[in-house]
């Protein structure tokens, strides 16, 4: 088996052997330069933009592609700075050649390349958290989903008003205003480029029956924005919010208030949330079917430069811990890393000499959920494959709840 990058012309052969492995049509009546030159001069998506960023598997004659994935680049927030982390999908395995070693040999040439690139993340969203378990990822980001009785609500007094995005209005930079709040926010939130604003430029409520609907303040400073389309279920006609962003209180609030003038004609409504929010005194009803929340993992993520991500991080107060990790796919994050802190910021991060005795030591998937803080010093007992060995007390100033969330799909 041979595992590289493509060639131009093995774009096409990726699209097809995505279709065939999901069983999906997709009719393409270029030729793959055709295809190529199309793609490489008029990207329409991050994905075309790197459409380099293809790990492949082929058979040893080096031409027949067995499984594929993409590896793309995305900027993300972590702890107030900026880092590149890469977007894993379109992982595929034609049927034929499934339990070959295809993703795993795809996963175990990517991940050091991710590093010598200067990737500092990986992110995906797993069939199996089992099996992607396998190259260092653990579960990520969380969320919340609530199904809330659009009837036993009432109308929340704020002063803006929500106008809705069609052709004519499509309010992007109000859109992109709110989308940044949370982009600083909360961590491995992407930072987006313009095409990942490219589903405002299609706003057309009346063809595509999709309703983006932007809140503003008295003063007109944008607060919040949602994306609704209707759902038809079993107990009737529901509302879906596919996006839901706000910047405060009033932005909820005054969103909500189209979501209870839409209730004369729906009975629920969906919505997703960061896990940091609390809605239970917003929701007045919570017994019977008021309303229904759930917590839930968000995708799985992957630390690819430990050293890159502790000199980064946010830690409370100041201290020093010795942290051993082990990585089965990157060699460089193995060993011990003496973190010297000082309020709240890395003064120094290295490898300790060998023979150094840590104070925790962990793999490279703890280490990745709890360093964005999708857990915390308390979790560390529960984790299989952690042992705290001495100074637990200073491991509770690294290892904390954060703000968490990710939007972007791949």
């Amino acid at each position: 088996m041979i595992v590289r990058k493509i060639k131009p012309q093995e774009l096409k052969r990726t699209l097809e052997l995505f279709a065939i492995a999901f069983e999906y049509s997709n009719d393409i009546d270029k030729s793959a330069g055709e295809l190529f030159e199309e793609i490489s001069k008029n990207p329409k998506s991050r994905e075309d933009v790197f459409w380099s960023e293809r790990w492949a598997a082929f058979e040893d004659d080096d031409q027949t592609m067995m499984s594929y994935f993409i590896a793309q680049p995305f900027p993300i927030q972590f702890d107030g700075n900026r880092y590149q982390m890469t977007g894993i999908g379109g992982v595929a395995s034609l049927p034929q050649y499934r339990r070959r070693g295809g993703i795993r040999g795809c996963f175990e040439a990517a991940l050091p390349s991710m590093y010598r690139d200067g990737i500092a993340f990986s992110y995906l969203y797993p069939f199996s958290t089992a099996y992607y378990r396998k190259f260092g990822y653990e579960v990520g980001c969380e969320k919340m989903q609530y199904r809330v009785q659009l009837n036993s609500m009432k109308h929340f007094a704020v002063d803006g008003s929500c106008k809705l995005a069609e052709p004519e209005n499509q309010m992007l930079s109000e859109i992109r205003q709110i989308y940044c709040a949370w982009q600083d926010k909360y961590n491995m939130m992407v930072i987006n480029e313009d095409y990942e604003y490219a589903w405002v430029g299609q706003s057309n409520p009346v063809k595509n029956q999709e309703f983006t609907y932007v809140y503003k303040s008295s003063m007109g400073i944008p607060m919040g924005y949602m994306t609704v389309k209707q759902r038809k279920e079993a107990d009737g006609r529901n509302l879906e919010c596919t996006r839901f962003c706000f910047t405060c209180a009033e932005g909820l609030k005054g969103l909500l208030n189209i979501l209870i003038a839409l209730g004369s004609d729906h009975d629920y409504a969906m919505m997703e949330m960061p896990a940091d929010i609390d809605m239970s005194l917003i929701f007045p009803e919570w017994s019977g079917n008021g309303a229904v929340a759930k917590k839930y993992y968000f995708g799985m993520v992957r630390v690819v430069n430990v050293e890159a991500v502790l000199n980064g991080a946010r830690y409370i107060g100041s201290g020093k811990a010795y942290i051993s990790i082990s990585d089965k796919q990157i060699e460089e994050n193995n060993g011990v890393f003496e973190v010297v802190f000082q309020d709240g910021k890395a003064v120094s991060v290295k490898k300790a000499d060998t023979g150094t005795d840590a104070d925790v030591s962990m793999g490279i998937n703890e280490f990745s959920r709890l360093i964005i803080g999708a857990g915390d010093v308390k979790s560390l007992e529960f984790m299989e494959h952690v042992t705290v060995h001495k100074n637990a007390e200073v491991l509770g100033q690294i290892f904390y709840r954060k703000p968490n969330l990710i939007l972007e799909g791949f």
